[in-house]
């Protein structure tokens, strides 16, 4: 059923709503329609708000939105409720949370808004021919409340997102969103005067979501960690947390436990509970157990991440003052879920009573993110590298909610390097591509006027790192390799012209890309001599960078490429030549004086990093033989600037493009080393060891398939297969990569020096066969290839 908005339907809001409500950081209203249904075969409903809502029909709960956006695209959600509703009468409920527009940092900074608060609904009820019955649209006849029972706090650890809540539950209209709940007492909604005459803009400029809605599956905790009092013993706990059995906790006390999700996750935490009038819950999620924090939260002292004993749990707590008004008897008990998700993978719960006893029923959560769904795999010889395949498939899920996310515990920013990587991760495992074109989207919305693109979208804080520009062009020429979306590269080529336009302006008399504005932040990479200037080579401390002319040059080389697949012959000479004179400046004026082959972090400045020498073989600066000699080089001297977590992608990609790849195999140790530490995702990095879940780090996800396994598009939209294997020192390896085509099953076995390959995939597409010796079979269709080559070079 395709419905429209209807023309009656309005935004609304409460009337109470004051200047005084847009000075805090944010805050809640509750609304609700009744209705009666005397026969209906189906109901669809669109509904969005400003900034969040969740729907309840009938006080079940049905979806939470609206899809993050910003004020030019503003999602909605489109929804069959059908199931929800019963002939008679029933109930719409909507609580929505309001972020107060341009109040300073605060609020949840990747969740847009308008200087209007509002709610927007409309449902069309149709018969069994399909003929619109009935229509519930907002209007003033909504009832609506504002919630006076939550404050909202910004949080010391969850800084950016303005999510950690204080809950007086005693002011909760309990059973608010029930059938039956009376409001009479509630206000009526006003609507709002939005004049769109003329062509004036409204507040809200609509779009339906492009993206499924979020998961949510019901979870248990795994075990209690530990407690830290007598009167609730740790078996009692544990039979709360696994069978839900009751415990009773007595007037006048408190007890504190810490239980383990035994992974990190993102999850709906919810407590169900009777009694306990006066007691206040303090609940604090924490990714590990660590040492007291350098600083907070930027630099931390964390090393085995379940270390109990010597460790303590750090973070922000939502606190709760119960009711007392949930009643098992009349099962009615008292429930509280914190309104957005947290990310945990230890909570700690600590309960203090008054002088009425608190009956706790359960502590759980609904495990939520992006619904993907994962058929790619990967098995190996090496039992380590077989390890890092679970963690990194867990660590890009965390990642993955409306955005890309850098790290779902402190910022849930889509940041424009992270997410390059992370999106390639998922069209190997999965082949959804539907987030990743949201993204495109989105980050060619933030393209501000000098041309360049915002480094986080979407974002309430604007903030720019010129480099993440240029990332963003590497994600368009990466979909044009696996998807062959014409239309998709022809929509962005003004934006990609626009952002290597305004690198062309930043040229120097050199030829160089020169200092860029110090109002940006010119980010490379996290490594530890590159700490105290907030991860930029000290070198610009001097004049310009090299790595910026070097990846502006290379990302000038992606450019060409989308500009002829599109046709557009002449901007893809254009963009080649000044990819040329770029590695000739760079040549000229960035070649170490001292360190023979080496390139500088800057011109004259003889400062050295593994970042530079990367983008000189990836911008074609440097190629052949004196490339490989390079890198053969970069990794022997432990002098340089080491890559951190994030651009050791890079580094693998200069490997494979020097014919190195084998050398990668002894580069794993850094994720080896967080499997020792009981990590069950991938840290940020080792300079802050701020987050312990960070989507960068999961490259495995590409390199097992697109190297190990060898598995690449040869052109665009994977119309031909590249099966190149680079099998090192593993004995055998198997696994599968998802295709826009069809999966890729390669298997391959070492056997002394013969080298057996087996490859089976879509009947119809080409696959070119390059063995580890270089020589190139070639084959009309990727279904049951077998392969055996002898003498293979180690």
């Amino acid at each position: 059923m395709n419905i429209e908005w209807e023309e009656n339907c309005e935004w609304i809001w409460t009337p109470d709503w004051n200047a005084e409500d847009e000075n805090k950081i944010g805050g809640f209203v509750y609304f609700r329609k009744s209705f009666y249904i005397d026969t209906f075969n189906k109901a669809v409903v669109k509904i969005s708000a400003d900034s969040r809502y969740k729907l309840f029909i009938n006080g079940k709960s049905v979806a939470i939105g609206p899809c993050k956006g910003d004020r030019f695209t503003w999602y909605y959600e489109t929804i069959d409720i059908s199931e929800y509703l019963k002939e008679g009468k029933n109930v719409i409920a909507v609580k929505v949370l309001r972020y107060s527009n341009g109040f300073g940092d605060n609020g949840n900074a990747s969740v847009c808004r308008s200087p209007l608060p509002g709610l927007l609904f409309n449902c069309i009820v149709e018969d069994a021919d399909g003929n619109a019955i009935q229509r519930i649209c907002t209007d003033n006849s909504w009832k609506c409340m504002k919630d006076k029972s939550t404050s909202i706090a910004q949080g010391l650890y969850t800084v950016f997102l303005g999510i950690m809540e204080e809950v007086q539950a005693v002011n909760i209209p309990f059973g608010w969103e029930l059938l039956d709940y009376d409001d009479k007492k509630w206000e009526n909604a006003i609507c709002h005067d939005i004049d769109t005459s003329t062509g004036r803009l409204s507040p809200w400029q609509l779009a339906e979501r492009t993206i499924p809605l979020m998961k949510e599956e019901e979870k248990k905790f795994k075990c209690v960690e530990r407690t830290f009092d007598s009167i609730v013993c740790k078996e009692a706990w544990n039979s709360l947390i696994k069978e839900e059995i009751p415990i009773i906790i007595p007037p006048n006390s408190k007890v504190v436990v810490e239980l383990d999700a035994g992974e990190l996750t993102t999850g709906f935490i919810y407590l169900s509970l009777a009694q306990g009038m006066g007691a206040t819950i303090r609940l604090l999620c924490a990714e590990c157990y660590e040492g007291k924090p350098y600083s907070e939260p930027w630099l931390r002292d964390k090393g085995k991440r379940t270390d109990s004993e010597s460790g303590s749990l750090y973070g922000d707590f939502d606190i709760y003052h119960v009711s007392g008004r949930g009643c098992e008897s009349k099962g009615e008990l008292e429930i509280y879920e914190p309104f957005w998700f947290r990310t945990f993978r230890y909570v700690r719960v600590e309960i203090e009573t008054d002088e009425n006893q608190l009956k706790l029923y359960s502590v759980a959560y609904r495990e939520t993110g992006y619904p993907l769904e994962i058929s790619g795999e990967f098995e190996s010889s090496d039992s380590i590298l077989n390890k890092l395949w679970p963690v990194s498939i867990r660590t890009l899920l965390r990642c993955m909610h409306e955005t890309y996310e850098d790290c779902p515990y402190y910022e849930q920013f889509q940041y424009a390097m992270d997410t390059r990587s992370q999106i390639l991760f998922t069209y190997n495992i999965s082949g959804d591509d539907r987030l990743a074109r949201k993204t495109f989207y989105e980050f060619h919305s933030s393209l501000l006027p000098e041309g360049l693109t915002q480094s986080r979208y979407p974002s309430d804080l604007a903030q720019v790192i010129p480099g993440f520009s240029l990332y963003w062009i590497y994600m368009i020429h990466d979909h044009m390799m696996y998807y062959g979306d014409v239309q998709l590269v022809r929509r962005y080529m003004s934006s990609i012209d626009a952002i290597l336009e305004y690198f062309h302006r930043m040229l120097d008399e050199r030829g160089l890309v020169g200092s860029l504005p110090k109002k940006y932040w010119s980010f490379v990479d996290w490594t530890e001599e590159w700490r105290e200037n907030s991860g930029v080579p000290t070198a610009s401390k001097y004049g310009p960078i090299t790595v910026y002319s070097l990846m502006y040059g290379a990302t000038l080389h992606k450019a060409a490429d989308l500009a002829d697949f599109i046709g557009r012959k002449g901007i893809a000479l254009e963009y080649r030549e000044r990819a040329d004179k770029i590695s000739s400046s760079v040549i000229r004026h960035c070649k170490s004086k001292v360190k023979a082959n080496f390139f500088t972090d800057g011109p004259g400045v003889e400062e050295f990093s593994q970042q530079t020498q990367i983008w000189a073989v990836l911008s074609k600066t440097i190629e052949g033989a004196e490339a490989k000699q390079l890198m053969e080089a970069t990794l022997k001297d432990k002098a340089l600037a080491e890559c951190s977590f994030a651009m050791t992608f890079y580094l693998f990609r200069a490997l494979s493009e020097t014919g190195l790849y084998n050398q990668t195999y002894s580069l794993w140790k850094p994720w080896e080393k967080m499997i020792e530490e009981d990590m069950t995702t991938w840290m940020e990095d080792t300079v802050s060891k701020r987050s312990d879940c960070h989507g960068w780090g999961a490259i495995p996800l590409y390199e097992f398939g697109s190297e190990i396994l060898g598995v690449k598009p040869k052109v665009p939209g994977y119309a031909e297969i590249i099966v190149s294997p680079t099998p090192g020192l593993l004995k055998w390896a198997k696994g599968k990569v998802v295709t826009p085509n069809g999966s890729i099953y390669v298997e391959w076995k070492q056997d002394g020096e013969e080298l057996t390959i087996n490859v089976d995939g879509p009947n119809e597409i080409p696959v070119t066969l390059i063995l580890p010796d270089q020589s190139v079979r070639k084959y009309k269709s990727a279904s049951k290839i077998q392969y055996t080559i002898s003498h293979i070079e180690k």
